[in-house]
């Protein structure tokens, strides 16, 4: 029983810790949305974008938040963000594909965050313009 407790008392603490490459990611995806037009044209927050971001790559990595297995990924994810030429996107690909499985997915992973990035524009322009409840008719 006792060790029962450790455990998942261990588990709830390495679960609610982010790690140091997380926040590298959601650092520096942050710090290229601020200067993205789309968002300021939608009053977003650069900020809550990256952590909507961060949060959706988080549900299809493997393990649970803050185990080791989870750091080569967020190391790519974090690569990928630095890169600002097309030279060196390709090479970080190439250095991450036995992360990802080959480099078909890790270039997929690579163009996903656009597609997360814009999902999450999304979900945040909905939730803070809801559409109007359409108007029941009163026969």
């Amino acid at each position: 029983m006792k060790n029962l407790l450790i455990l998942t008392l261990t588990a709830v603490l390495l679960g609610g810790c982010a790690s140091k490459e997380r926040n590298e990611f959601q650092e520096k995806l942050a710090a290229r949305l601020a200067t993205d037009p789309d968002l300021k044209d939608y009053n977003l927050d650069p900020n809550e974008v990256a952590e909507c971001v961060t949060s959706e790559i988080a549900q299809t990595l493997p393990g649970f938040r803050g185990t080791p297995a989870r750091k080569p990924y967020w190391e790519a994810y974090a690569a990928f963000e630095s890169t600002r030429t097309t030279d060196e996107a390709l090479d970080t690909i190439k250095k991450y594909k036995d992360v990802f499985g080959s480099e078909q997915k890790a270039s997929a992973a690579a163009l996903g965050v656009t597609q997360y990035i814009m999902q999450c524009m999304g979900k945040l322009i909905e939730s803070a313009h809801p559409a109007p409840e359409p108007e029941q008719s009163q026969d």
